[in-house]
């Protein structure tokens, strides 16, 4: 008995990892990110908000970005989206980590950027299972429609 692999053999309804999936996240984060940087450098610019919640505003913005991001990326995929939206995660959190090293000049991993980049990974990695999860279930739906 002849036995057949298929190894080099995808499967079409599989997607692994898609490129233009994690740029589109990536840049999606930011598109959430920057405004809300923004308006908190004018608040603890024009008002008296007290700066020890700086920190905490920064990190539920954060989550809440790569969590819409790695959704959004993985609308579009058919199955790992954890996959995806991990790399969207990590993508973010790294460049995120350079251009403030590069700003800062302080090229230093500890155990707070070690700590940011996990938390990133997982909350791309939970925006990712929910949006393959809701995207497939959307377009499952239009289909049973017809």
């Amino acid at each position: 008995m002849v036995r057949q692999t298929s190894q080099n053999v995808k499967s079409p309804n599989v997607k692994n990892l898609s490129l233009f999936a994690l740029l589109k996240g990536v840049i999606f984060a930011y598109i959430i990110t920057i405004p809300f940087f923004i308006a908190f450098a004018l608040i603890l610019t024009y008002t008296n908000f007290p700066e020890k919640y700086i920190s905490s505003a920064v990190m539920v913005t954060t989550i809440a970005s790569i969590l819409f991001a790695g959704s959004a990326s993985a609308k579009s995929l058919k199955s790992r989206g954890w996959l995806n939206g991990g790399f969207v995660g990590l993508f973010y959190m790294l460049i995120l980590y350079f251009l403030s090293s590069f700003v800062f000049r302080n090229f230093l991993v500890d155990r707070y950027v070690l700590t940011m980049v996990l938390i990133g990974v997982l909350a791309g990695a939970i925006g990712g299972i929910l949006g393959v999860n809701f995207g497939t279930r959307s377009k499952s739906r239009k289909w049973k429609r017809k």
